[in-house]
């Protein structure tokens, strides 16, 4: 085979990869995963909206309403609680914990 040969199906190969891995990368949001509802698209699959279950403190991709989802994420059995502001832990000064 001609080195030329080579190169060129080397490079082939590298974008043909290179596209493969890129094209995982724009997945849009499945059920129970975060998502940012202040964007100007929704980044959730069809059938979801990113929304505040209301247990949680973050948004997750979920069917309306989400407390029908098995995901724990959605129905909130899964998700951080809201804090509130209230650290217990923290100091006076407002300096680390």
């Amino acid at each position: 085979m001609k080195a030329s040969t080579l190169r060129n199906a080397a490079a082939l190969l590298l974008v043909t990869a290179g596209l493969l891995v890129l094209g995982n990368g724009c997945d849009g949001g499945r059920e129970g995963e975060r998502c940012n509802p202040l964007l100007s698209h929704d980044e959730c699959d069809n059938g979801l909206s990113c929304q505040r279950p209301s247990t949680c403190a973050e948004n997750y991709c979920c069917p309306d309403p989400a407390s029908s989802s098995s995901n724990p994420y959605c129905n909130g059995a899964a998700c951080p609680a809201e804090d509130g502001g209230n650290d217990a832990t923290a100091p006076a000064d407002g300096g680390p914990g």
